[in-house]
């Protein structure tokens, strides 16, 4: 997801902080006088633009993105003549991104309030009706949350009150700001369906950000309700809270849970609108302050399809096209990586998961490469990295071949702007201990609308 930072204040709290997006500094707020306000006219890009890097053309090849490793990084098994290239998927559904961003000033220089919706429009081959019906739904969200004048408000208020409280001219006023960005996590002939980060600063330590899940059937345009996805809504509503309190028992979730209490999972995770489909499972999530801190944002729990089938999930729900595997935090993965026709074994965990004592494993047949793999060990210390929120998938990038790639997903902050970049770290496990990294890609393994593969590689890449 676009996770907004404000301000890096304490290095190590900041890296708690923009977890949960939007940490900024901390300051009193103020308002103004009607007469003051300079309104700037809403600026809606005439052309589509996707938060994920989307293009709407069928099968058209994106630009090749961090094909050569940095010299720093052509070492240690790296391939550094490896290319990664990312192709729209096939799909009778596309999306188009559109971008509409509102700012008030006071005078010339002071930045009253910031508004910014990114939101999509949905197209369906043949199904025009059921891609009206969905746009319909999103369109009014997006009205609903511009007219909203709660954060416009406040800033009014608190930008009026200070500047009458103070006999200084030297008053810095940190701007107020609400946004609301929809990003796809599954679109294909079944469903498709988007988390929502809905987030506003209006003044102190940090702002606060509400996520929804929305989920629609690309059939009809309805939007779906949890108690659609099974037969039996009960019993699938038992199997699956079963499955997330087994889950919630690892110690990742205890380090950022305040418990894990099986009737205080179910009254908080099967609220509406508190789930999406993915291209790993079914996800359900709580936001800041139900389950755990706020340093904990929203804390997600995802059921893989494989065992959605088993508790009887509808089949026209199912997901067909190729997954994420989603390495849950602690359990252990039996998996052939390499093609060799034996399994290894794999677990993907983290220590101290958002706090200053984070320490990322990533284990194959016993050995910890996250310790042992330098250029691994490297990213999983960058402090440019948010590595202690991590998420580890098993993605298989050439269905022609017998290898299974291993992605890292990670943000990047420069910490001198305002966004937060998802990266993802692509590697290659080829057996005898060789982990061979192939390169980055700016984005998400999960993009559900894109398909990424590899070029062919050097064949004398030295090994680790």
């Amino acid at each position: 997801m676009g996770i907004v930072n404000r301000q890096r204040n304490d290095h190590i709290l900041v890296v708690v902080g923009v977890l949960l997006c939007l940490c900024t500094a901390c300051a009193e707020n103020l308002p103004f006088t009607d007469n003051e306000i300079e309104e700037m006219q809403a600026d809606i890009l005439s052309d589509p633009q996707m938060e994920e890097d989307v293009q709407s053309t069928d099968n058209e090849i994106e630009e090749t993105q961090e094909d050569i490793l940095p010299d720093s990084q052509a070492e240690d098994g790296a391939r550094n003549h490896s290319s990664i290239e990312r192709m729209q998927r096939d799909s009778s559904v596309s999306l188009d991104f559109y971008t509409e961003d509102q700012s008030t000033k006071i005078g010339e220089d002071t930045l009253l309030w910031t508004r910014k919706c990114i939101y999509p429009v949905v197209r369906i081959e043949e199904n025009e009706s059921a891609a009206n019906k969905i746009n319909t739904d999103i369109q009014e969200r997006v009205d609903s949350f511009h007219k909203d004048s709660f954060v416009p408000d406040c800033a009014d208020e608190d930008y009026h009150r200070i500047c009458d409280a103070s006999d200084s001219d030297d008053i810095h006023f940190y701007g107020y700001f609400d946004e609301m960005i929809f990003t796809v996590t599954r679109a294909d002939s079944k469903v498709v369906s988007f988390l929502v980060t809905t987030q506003y600063y209006i003044g102190g330590a940090h702002g606060m950000d509400y996520y929804t899940g929305l989920n629609y059937d690309t059939q009809t345009g309805e939007l779906l309700r949890f108690d659609d996805l099974a037969g039996n809504a009960g019993a699938f509503r038992q199997d699956t809270l079963a499955f997330i309190h087994n889950l919630a028992s690892a110690t990742a979730y205890q380090s950022i849970m305040w418990e894990n209490d099986i009737d205080e999972l179910q009254e908080v995770l099967y609220q509406d609108e508190r789930w999406y489909l993915s291209t790993s499972g079914l996800v359900l999530f709580s936001n800041p302050y139900e389950l755990g801190a706020f340093f904990a944002g929203n804390i997600e729990f995802t059921i893989p399809y494989s065992d959605l089938e088993e508790m009887g999930v509808h089949e026209q729900y199912e997901y067909t096209g190729t997954r994420t595997i989603l390495l849950q935090t602690e359990a252990v993965c039996f998996m052939d990586l390499n093609g060799d026709g034996q399994e290894e074994e794999i677990q993907f965990y983290i220590d101290a998961k958002g706090s200053a004592n984070t320490d990322v494993h990533f284990l194959v047949d016993g050995t910890d490469y996250a310790a042992e793999h330098e250029t691994l060990s490297r990213q999983f210390s960058d402090d440019d990295y948010i590595f202690c929120w991590t998420a580890c998938f098993l993605y298989d990038m050439d269905p022609t071949d017998t290898t299974t790639e291993i992605a890292f997903q990670m943000n990047y902050s420069s910490w001198t702007d305002d966004i937060v970049v998802p990266y993802t770290f692509l590697y290659r496990y080829e057996g005898s201990g060789a982990l061979y990294y192939l390169g980055r890609i700016e984005g998400t393994i999960t993009d559900p609308t894109a398909v990424y593969y590899i070029s062919p590689q050097d064949s004398n890449a030295n090994e680790k």
